[in-house]
């Protein structure tokens, strides 16, 4: 089964059929890409939706469907696409019509974590990076009928997912914000002019530098390696700040995105995630 997850068409293809569901508004088979016990944080920051039936036999993530997708059209413009083994990012905006007035377009991140179940690939976990604020402000700009559509999203979250959901939901707008933006860009000058000691000020005592992803080290013990790095479109979610990023060593130049998770009490970087398609050592 694990070969499946180093398959990229197979991983790929779980994953376009989340935007494909949504644009036929199938909730049956955007469900069906869920594995058991599946994790979906939409946005990163507020509360968790887990893949577990309550006593009414009903999951969580119908509930989130009959919430945020079954009543408005959803369309996923991707950028860029970096498939590692058993995750796929993806770096795409989201444009949501609410209605036929009022149209959002949100810059996203989206992380897919990807397991095997029943001899096919299933998502494990969904983590969407995108900003909450900066959303509700462009709804807002519709006057009447950014009221309508707000009260409207009001009521479908109170009726599917109750009021812990709404509050739930209204996590999301704590985050690391503006300092979590910096830290990402005092990391990416200390790893372009190569100083250990400014990165490792950066990062908790038993921080985690993932280059690439699924090769963690201990910071203290990682070495930067050459090349430059370049980001942009960095989003701040809950404790993360994710970023598309550009990195080049000489005729090797690799585009991806990376997530970095902030320490609670300090936003000391707790894990560095580096999504690029490169060997574990360059």
């Amino acid at each position: 089964m694990r070969t499946l997850l180093r398959d990229k068409q197979a991983l790929l293809a779980c994953v376009e059929g989340s935007p494909a569901a949504v644009a036929m508004h199938n909730k049956p088979e955007w469900l069906s890409l869920f594995a058991d016990c599946a994790v979906v944080e939409d946005p990163v920051g507020s509360k968790p939706q887990i893949n577990l039936a309550d006593e009414n036999g009903q999951s969580p993530l119908s509930c989130f469907y009959e919430t945020f997708i079954a009543a408005n059209d959803i369309r996923f413009d991707v950028d860029y696409d970096v498939v590692c083994t058993g995750a796929v990012v993806r770096d795409l905006d989201i444009e949501i019509r609410m209605s036929d007035k009022v149209v959002v377009r949100v810059p996203m991140h989206l992380l897919y974590e990807l397991t095997t179940e029943h001899g096919e690939v299933r998502i494990k976990r969904l983590a969407a990076h995108w900003e909450l604020a900066p959303m509700l402000r462009q709804q807002m700009q519709y006057g009447i009928a950014s009221a309508v559509a707000g009260i409207s999203s009001f009521w479908r979250m109170l009726r599917h997912m109750g009021l812990s959901g709404l509050q739930g939901f209204l996590q999301a707008r704590e985050t690391v914000g503006e300092a979590g933006k910096k830290k990402v860009e005092a990391l990416v000058s200390a790893f372009n002019q190569k100083q250990n000691r400014a990165l490792e000020r950066l990062f908790t005592d038993d921080g985690l530098m993932g280059w690439p992803y699924g090769h963690e080290q201990r910071i203290a013990f990682w070495d930067i390696p050459p090349g430059q790095l370049r980001v942009e479109k960095l989003l701040s979610a809950g404790r993360a700040t994710s970023a598309t990023v550009y990195y080049r060593d000489g005729d090797l130049e690799k585009r991806g995105v990376a997530i970095f998770h902030f320490d609670r009490r300090n936003l000391l970087i707790r894990d560095a995630q580096f999504f690029l398609e490169l060997e574990a050592q360059q």
